[in-house]
């Protein structure tokens, strides 16, 4: 279906009419398709609020009797979210839940009394005495000569009586009064023996087109009281919500979600969103354990033969993929259950599987993300990815700034979320209960097999390259405490972002005369994650899931998790270290090495790479600007305390060639370190020992250093070790990094009761400024950009894929380690060789190749195998 925002801008993808057709057209799907059979998932919280709508429909807002406003439950939500499930099954549902439903339903239409025995009858006349009537708008029939309120009639009629026998004539019998709809809804219960109707419309976002524009009564030309065909068409349906007794609920996605409330509301409706939250871990896992396949056997079974019961990181990885959205999940598992048994793979650990489902083509049916965005548009898709990464919460009638907007038809988040092709759940807690529409609160989620398709369509755009990296992202739930966690990523956002644009890190202004300055730092190879974080309650080194480690236990974490360039986050907001790191790494020349001349073979190539030497800047960045106190000198020692004097004392830098740094950023300083800020440059600190007394800076002989102790807890100094160095960056030079409107946000931070980034408007504010602002960019930057007299109109040019190719560094060790599953330490390890000696080219590799380079057997044949597999991937993106 095509999309009918009526927005110019493409899609990556394009719904299409059957699921059958989008499941089946992966290229490395095996083919026969082997069909999954997937359990009903309950929707207690949904299957309420339409019967709750219902029921308010009925129920006079003052003592007269004729004000009554009916009350209609609309699905909005992108493809796939069980909007159709919802409709088609609503009497299964009804059944699932109905000693719930009987215990809290106290009144319903149509029936005497009230409490627990109104409850039961309600129940009772849901599953024996309601008529279930679905209708599709893509099979709506096409104008004959009526107008769209009669031919609507007929068509409920039809579908009404299509299992009764002589149904000619019941039909003849009913339609006699289609003009009088109170009449004719009478005269269908009478021959259907039913008091009730249930009707489901789906796919109404087909309104708006040539289709039902030939309905005279649909049509806004010939109806100029109703500017749009919607009012129109719930002008009709609040004609039928007023008669005993029709329950109605109707579904379609939408980028206009609070214009159709406000369109319903202007003809006499109601309009609630329903509740279709995408699965969480749990759903997901009870969904799969239901599945089964056409011949009966259980999903799981097949694929863990030993763990039939399955594992709760296989849930969890097919959840974080898919983003719990239920068609996506089918998705997955149908092409795992393809690979399983048509390839023999069978109890994959949970590496195999993790890289086995990354590899899943995604459901491209069902892809409704733009292509081709501007600039503008672009930043406000950045700003809900990282809304949706970081989790915040939105009202429901959440507005995005006009400034960012202006080119689209709303401003109200969901509207342009629906666009982008987000899903979102609602942050009540489960339950029954409706809560007030100026009190729901939603968070935004988008499925990582289509971030997938995102960024590699804007490779180039190096926020999407950042923010792809942090899908999923453990972040906290909606608290104060979880500020400074998301304070951390978006600085990190910008520090990305900074540094892509840049050739050196000299031209940031937060490492000015420190000596990393001008080192070149290539975000292009370097990999974005989060990394465990440190905890001082820890009595052992790290925790059970190694995902805290004891500040005692450095070394473990450097090894395990710094041991190639970056930017990591912990995975915390209450690490006790800095709050974000960096690694970086230089060659070393060594004449002795020898030159690529020498190098006359493949495994004199491997030798010389293994040799080749580096030094390696390890960064701690403490972010201070989000405390509403000025930052002083005891701050300060807190933080060496917690990075460069355990760095200095377990990692052995000197010996190691590794030079640590910590720079410290906030907004207020008090004045004593103020003082320190001439030229308005950073306050830097080498080696050495800075005594309290006004900073005065004394430089101790190394035996002096020796003598001193590892800690800064004594009031004699600040101890600065060997390969250190501390910077605490002005605010000037803060300023200049992250841009005045930025700065201004930050500072606001400290001061809102409420913080001030828990909104979209300044979030995306803060986001459009990262690419906008005064930042070297070199003409042969492999970031191309057209640069406009208005930076702030920056446009971002098309860039072939050849071309990109060609400047985008092959991943090796993602190649090494997801691909072809060998370990991740023995694919670090032969990465760097990998990367010399068959260039960005992994299609050049040959067994003879990886012989001489001394590869083990059994990993040749996985790498072999991995290789073949990228022209599987090829001829499906095809």
């Amino acid at each position: 279906m095509d999309d009918q925002s009526g927005t110019t801008e493409g899609r990556l993808g394009r719904r299409q009419e059957s699921e059958e057709a989008a499941s089946s057209s992966g290229g490395d799907v095996p083919v026969p398709r082997i069909p999954l059979i997937r359990p009903l998932v309950n929707r207690r919280a949904a299957v309420y609020q339409i019967i709750s709508n219902f029921i308010s429909s009925y129920t006079p807002s003052n003592s007269s009797s004729d004000d009554v406003r009916p009350s209609v439950c609309f699905a909005p939500q992108m493809y796939g979210s069980g909007k159709t499930t919802l409709g088609k099954h609503f009497r299964e549902f009804v059944l699932l839940n109905r000693q719930v439903l009987e215990k809290d339903i106290i009144e319903f239409p149509g029936i005497a009394g009230s409490g627990e025995s109104a409850g039961k009858r309600a129940v009772e006349v849901l599953l024996n005495e309601t008529i279930y009537v679905n209708l599709d708008l893509r099979s709506f029939p096409y104008f004959g000569g009526e107008d769209f309120r009669s031919t609507l009639i007929e068509t409920i009629s039809e579908e009404a009586l299509s299992t009764l026998p002589n149904k000619p004539k019941l039909l003849a019998k009913v339609l006699k009064n289609r003009e009088d709809p109170k009449e004719w809804l009478s005269s269908l219960f009478q021959v259907t023996d039913k008091r009730y109707l249930f009707l489901f419309i789906d796919e109404i976002g087909l309104l708006p087109s040539r289709k039902f524009y030939q309905f005279p009564d649909l049509d806004p030309q010939r109806n100029p009281r109703k500017p749009n065909v919607y009012r129109l068409f719930f002008e009709i349906l609040s004609s039928f919500l007023v008669l005993p007794y029709v329950i109605c609920f109707i579904a379609g996605r939408s980028d206009a979600v609070i214009a159709r409330q406000e369109d319903a509301i202007s003809s006499s409706v109601n309009l609630d969103i329903v509740r279709l939250d995408p699965f969480s871990e749990e759903t997901t896992k009870l969904f799969i354990q239901g599945m089964k396949t056409s011949t009966g056997e259980i999903v799981l079974q097949l694929l863990f033969p030993d763990h039939p019961e399955g594992h709760d990181w296989f849930f969890k990885q097919v959840r974080d993929y898919t983003g719990g959205v239920p068609r996506y999940i089918v998705h997955v598992m149908q092409v795992l259950v393809n690979r399983s048994i048509h390839n023999k793979l069978y109890n994959m650990t949970e590496s195999e599987m993790y890289a086995n489902i990354e590899r899943t083509p995604p459901y491209m049916g069902d892809f409704a993300t733009p292509s081709n965005m501007k600039p503008n548009t672009l930043r406000v898709f950045c700003a809900l990815l990282l809304a949706a990464a970081l989790k915040y919460e939105f009202r429901e009638s959440e507005t995005i700034c006009e400034e960012l907007v202006a080119s689209e038809n709303s401003q109200y988040v969901l509207d342009i979320a629906n666009k982008f092709g987000f899903y979102y759940e609602y942050c009540s807690k489960e339950g029954l209960e409706q809560v007030q529409l100026s009190e729901q609160r939603i968070k935004l989620i988008f499925p990582k097999m289509f971030l997938k398709v995102v960024k590699e369509h804007y490779r180039y755009y190096p926020l999407i390259r950042y923010i792809y990296h942090l899908f999923p992202l453990r972040a906290p739930v909606e608290s104060l405490s979880s500020l400074g966690f998301r304070l951390k990523v978006i600085f990190a956002s910008a520090f990305y972002v900074r540094c892509s644009l840049s050739r050196q890190l000299e031209e940031l202004s937060l490492f000015h005369q420190s000596f990393v300055e001008d080192v070149v730092f290539n975000t292009d190879q370097c990999s974005v994650r989060t990394v465990a974080s440190l905890s001082s309650e820890l009595k052992t080194k790290y925790s059970a899931d190694e995902q805290s480690y004891s500040p005692n236990a450095w070394k473990d974490l450097y090894d395990k998790y710094l041991s190639e360039d970056g930017i990591f986050l912990p995975n915390k907001d209450n690490s006790c270290g800095p709050d974000i790191f960096v690694r970086v790494s230089v060659p070393i020349d060594d004449d002795s090495s020898g030159s690529d001349e020498g190098c006359s073979s493949l495994t004199e190539m491997l030798m010389y790479t293994s040799s080749k030497k580096r030094r390696v800047y390890l960064i701690g960045i403490t972010l201070k600007y989000y405390h509403s106190s000025s930052v002083d000198v005891d701050m300060i020692k807190e933080e060496v305390d917690k990075f460069l004097v355990p760095v200095a004392s377990q990692l052995e830098l000197e010996k190691n060639d590794i030079w640590a740094i910590q720079l410290v950023l906030s907004t207020s300083y008090n004045n004593e370190i103020s003082s320190h800020f001439t030229d308005k440059q950073n306050w830097i600190m080498n080696t050495g020992v800075y005594y309290e007394e006004r900073f005065k800076k004394k430089h101790p002989s190394p035996s002096a250093w020796q003598d001193t102790s590892s800690s800064n807890s004594d009031k004699e100094g600040l101890h600065i070790g060997p390969n250190c160095q501390l910077v605490v960056c002005s605010v000037d030079n803060l300023k200049d990094f992250l841009g005045q409107q930025v700065y201004e946000q930050l500072q606001k931070v400290s001061s809102d009761t409420e913080s001030v980034l828990n909104k979209l408007d300044p979030l995306a504010k803060l986001l459009g400024q990262l690419l906008t602002s005064d930042v070297p960019i070199e003409p042969d930057s492999s970031h191309i950009f057209s640069k406009t007299a208005d930076r702030d109109e920056m446009e971002v040019e098309d860039v072939s894929r050849e071309r990109v190719r060609g400047v985008i560094p092959f991943d090796w060790k993602t190649f090494l380690h997801q691909r072809a599953l060998l370990p991740e330490e023995v694919s670090t390890r032969y990465a760097p060789s990998f990367s010399r000696i068959f260039g960005d080219n992994p299609r050049v590799i040959l067994r003879s190749s990886l012989e001489l380079m001394r590869i083990p057997e059994e990993y040749i044949q996985h790498i072999l195998i991995a290789v073949g597999s990228l022209d599987s991937d090829t001829e499906t993106k095809g």
